[in-house]
């Protein structure tokens, strides 16, 4: 562990919080979470497609970042499709290829950052 003084992150949006999730990635896509805190569930829809569960409703969405971890070289890149974190708390990305709806290869990881507001002011 860090024996460092590590200091608080401040933003000018009120009550921002933040959920981290590591995900595996089985045979045919199979997402599995392997460490999430906030995040309730993570499934494949089709090809390439995934919707994220979240344990408890935000005001709104701020941001998402997706980092594919694999041995070998994959050109994948993360698209957010959908969100509705005020209601149904699910935030939908697609991972593709050349335009195209992939699975990112059985083994590899995916390393989640969800940025939510959790306070209407401001807004």
């Amino acid at each position: 562990m860090a024996s460092r003084n590590f200091n608080r992150a401040q933003a000018l949006e009120k009550e921002v919080k933040s959920l981290f999730a590591d995900v595996a990635i089985g045979a045919s896509g199979a997402p599995t979470i392997t460490k999430a805190l906030g995040i309730a569930s993570i499934v494949r829809n089709g090809a390439g497609d995934y919707t994220l569960t979240l344990d408890d409703k935000y005001t709104r969405l701020l941001h998402v970042s997706v980092q594919i971890l694999a041995a070998a070289a994959e050109d994948i890149t993360a698209q957010l499709v959908a969100e509705d974190v005020s209601s149904a708390k699910t935030i939908q990305f697609f991972t593709k290829a050349a335009a195209v709806e992939t699975d990112p290869s059985n083994g590899a990881r995916l390393l989640i950052k969800v940025d939510l507001k959790n306070s209407s002011s401001g807004e």
